[in-house]
This record gives C-alpha cells, structure tokens and sequence, in this order.
C-alpha cells in the first residue's frame, strides 16, 4: 500500500508552471541593433538622393538624373527662359505673348523682339521702358518696370529673352548672357526707363 503525498508534495504537484524573466544577453542585443543600423543605412543611401532636395525616388543622385528629361532641360535656354519668363513677364503680356490689348504690348510677331541684334530688348529689360511704343502698327502708352535690381542674373536674362524670341512663331537668334553682362555694364549708372524714341538711336544690324 503507497503512503499518502506529504503536504509539500502536494503543493508542489498542483502549482500552475510560471513563466520568469531573464534578461537578453547582451551580445544579442548588439547584434540586432548593428542590423538595424545597418539596415536604415543601406535604405536611405539608396533612396535618399544624396539628400538633395532635386532628387526623388528612384533616383540615386543629382548626377544621375541629370541624364533624364526633364531635369536635363534646365540647361537649355529656352526651358529654362519658358520658367523665368512665367514667374516674372507672363501676368502682363499673357501666356500667349499677346499681352494686353491697350495696356501690355504683345511680344508675338513684334519687331523689337525679332531684331537681329537684341540690344535694344536687352536695355529695356534691365531698364524699363516708359511713354508710347509702336508695336506691329499700334501705339502703347505704358511703363515697365526695370529688372536690373531684380534677382536675375544674366543668364538669366538671356535665357527669357532667347524664350520669347523663339516662342509664338518668333524666330531669332540666341541671346549669350555674356551680351548681356556686356550691356549691364554700359547703362549701370542710368536710373530712369529708356524712351522708344532713345532705343531707336541704338544700332541693331
């Protein structure tokens, strides 16, 4: 005949397992956060662009997607003119070039944007230009501000000047920014807009 289970045997049959904690070695711990460094490393130098604000998913780098349109063609004249031209000319003289019936001139089909030498397009930019015009046979009465103190460069200016001499069926060559540095040069001590009537003295053959 067996012998009854002592009291602390019983206890010890009828306790619930338990589980207890223990502490991760840390050898563990070092090896999953070198992963994960290494991990986020290997993900944002190869999604983050050089963290440069030009570049977006998926393209590596500046350098690299300079090879692609439309990235390449801010170095043309006339894309880069197009941009200069809508921040800065298109609230007056329109999207189309037609500007203003009475009040804005169109630069489309106008004889002082198509001139073989764009001298005299080039001083009314950085100067401005105030009293009647004749444009394509009709007479404006206006002002335009000068864009020699405006934050544009010279390429700048060429560029939207090259834009709007080879846009809306316009055709002329392009204007260097080294002409218009050239001509900066010249009229830096002149404060007031040029008059129609000034620019016509300036040769443009």
């Amino acid at each position: 005949m067996n012998p009854e289970p002592s009291q602390e045997a019983s206890v010890a049959i009828s306790a619930e397992p338990r589980a207890a904690r223990a502490a991760t070695p840390a050898v563990v711990m070092f090896v999953l956060l070198a992963l994960a460094a290494y991990g986020s490393t290997y993900y944002l130098e190869q999604h983050s662009g050089g963290f440069k604000a030009q570049v977006a998913q998926p393209y590596p780098s500046v350098a690299f997607l300079k090879k692609y349109p439309p990235y390449g063609a801010a170095d043309d004249p006339i894309s880069a003119g197009k941009r200069v031209y809508e921040t800065y000319c298109q609230i007056c003289h329109q999207s189309t070039g037609l500007g203003l019936p009475g009040q804005f001139p169109p630069l489309a089909g106008s004889e002082w944007v198509v001139e073989g030498k764009p001298d005299r397009i080039i001083r009314i930019v950085l100067n401005g230009l105030s009293g009647p015009i004749e444009v394509k046979g009709v007479t404006y009465n206006g002002a335009m501000f000068a864009f020699k103190d405006m934050p544009l460069k010279d390429e700048d200016i060429a560029n939207v000047l090259t834009y709007i001499r080879n846009t809306w069926g316009n055709k002329a060559p392009e204007v260097k920014p080294e002409l218009v540095k050239a001509i900066r040069g010249e009229v830096s001590s002149r404060g007031l807009p040029w008059t129609s009537a000034e620019l016509l003295k300036v040769p443009v053959e």
